[in-house]
C-alpha cells in the first residue's frame, strides 16, 4: 500500500472514531465537571478495575461511580444534570433518552438532580430504602447508611416518594421500616435570585442541629447570618 493510501486510511479511521465519540456524547451523560478523585467501574470491564474519571468521559448504563472525601462529579445530558456529592456511590441502571427513561441507584451518599429531558417518560432514583420518581423537576436525594434513612427534598416541581407526592419546599424521610415522614423546608431558605438557589438562613442552622443531613444542601446554598464550616462549596452553583 502506498503512503498516500496509508494516509487516506488513517484519515478515514480518525473520522469514524470522532463520529463514534460524538454519537456517544449525544446519547449518554458525560462528566461535565470533576473535582478530586472520582472512580468509575465500567459495566463492560470484565477485569472489574476501577478507573479515574476525567472531564468529558461518557457514562453508560450499568456504570458505577464512587466519590471520595472532598471529591464530586457533575454529569450532564443537554439540560439534565446529576451532581454527585462526596462519599457517594452511584450507579446508572438504565438510560434511554429516546424513550425518556432513566433509572439510577444511590447506594450511599448524596446527589442532586435537575431533570429537563424526561418529562414524558420515567425518571427514577432508588436507594436501599426508597424510590423517587419525577417529571421535569429539581430535587435532592440523600441516603445515610448508618441511619438507614433516605431523605428527599424538592427544589422545583413534584416528586413521588414511595407513592406519596411532595411539592416544592417539602420532602420525605423514609426509614428501614418503610415509614414515610413529611418535612418542610420552605422556612429554612431565603428567596433566591433568578436562576440561583436561596441562601440558608438562621432557621436552617437551628434545624441542622436536629437533622445533620441538611449539611448536604450547603454545597449549593450560601448561608445568611451564619457561617458553614468544613463544607465543600460547589464552585458552579454555590456562588
Amino acid at each position: 500500500m502506498s503512503n498516500i493510501q496509508n494516509q487516506l486510511s488513517f484519515i478515514v479511521i480518525s473520522i469514524l472514531l470522532s463520529v463514534g465519540t460524538a454519537v456517544s456524547a449525544n446519547e449518554y451523560a458525560v462528566a461535565g465537571y470533576v473535582k478530586g478523585k472520582v472512580s468509575l467501574l465500567s459495566v463492560g470491564d470484565t477485569a472489574k478495575l476501577w478507573k479515574i474519571v476525567k472531564q468529558n468521559d461518557v457514562i453508560k448504563p450499568g456504570d458505577t461511580i464512587k466519590t471520595g472525601n472532598g471529591s464530586k462529579i457533575d454529569l450532564v445530558f443537554k439540560e439534565t444534570e446529576f451532581r454527585i456529592q462526596p462519599n457517594s456511590s452511584f450507579t446508572l441502571k438504565e438510560w434511554d433518552p429516546k424513550s425518556q427513561v432513566s433509572k439510577v441507584y444511590l447506594e450511599n451518599g448524596a446527589a442532586w438532580f435537575k431533570v429537563k429531558n424526561f418529562q414524558k417518560g420515567k425518571f427514577e432514583v432508588t436507594t436501599p430504602m426508597a424510590t423517587a420518581g419525577v417529571r421535569g423537576t429539581a430535587f435532592g436525594v440523600y441516603y445515610e447508611v448508618k441511619e438507614k434513612r433516605t431523605y428527599t427534598c424538592v427544589c422545583e416541581g413534584k416528586v413521588d416518594v414511595n407513592g406519596t407526592v411532595f411539592s416544592q419546599g417539602t420532602g420525605g424521610v423514609v426509614d428501614e421500616s418503610a415509614s414515610l415522614e413529611k418535612s418542610e423546608y420552605k422556612e429554612l431558605f431565603e428567596k433566591g435570585e433568578s436562576g440561583k438557589p436561596g441562601k440558608a438562613n438562621l432557621n436552617f442552622q437551628k434545624k441542622m442541629k436536629e437533622a445533620p443531613m441538611l449539611a448536604k444542601c450547603l454545597p449549593c446554598h450560601q448561608t445568611s447570618g451564619w457561617e458553614a464550616k468544613d463544607v465543600l462549596a460547589d464552585e458552579k452553583y454555590g456562588k
